[in-house]
């Protein structure tokens, strides 16, 4: 799901030297996209429960929300003034001093707006009246 690293990069933004005085907005509105699809995807899921490969899917998406939770654990539990390049190697953005800090305070917002992943996997009891 890239809407999620969107709505983070979003949040990442909000109060720093590149808030073009939107950002906030613009964060807001990447939320409601990845909820929205997140809402579409466990609609689909539900009708779909039967059809196959519909739970490797869901444990993938799973898996990779639990990845991303551990890098925002990792980046925001490394010391404050640790420098954080973003982009290219070509062309990083670094961070440091106060847009370290702001991009951190977003990064803990955003994680704290997504740290709940709203799918989980639950077997279904076999039906009582079905024959086996």
């Amino acid at each position: 799901m890239e809407q999620a690293q969107v709505y983070a990069s979003a949040w990442s933004l909000v109060g720093g030297p590149f808030d073009k005085g939107a950002q906030l907005d613009l964060a807001n509105e990447e939320k409601e996209l990845l909820q929205e699809q997140l809402e579409e995807f466990e609609a689909d899921l539900k009708d779909a429960s039967r059809e196959p490969g519909m739970l490797e899917i869901a444990q993938g998406l799973i898996k990779w929300h639990q990845g991303q939770m551990a890098t925002f654990e990792k980046v925001l539990n490394t010391p404050a003034d640790t420098e954080v390049r973003l982009g290219s190697d070509d062309d990083p953005i670094i961070l440091q001093g106060e847009k370290l800090k702001g991009f951190r305070i977003g990064l803990a917002i955003a994680k704290s707006w997504i740290e709940k992943f709203p799918l989980s996997i639950e077997r279904n009891a076999p039906d009582s009246d079905e024959e086996e």
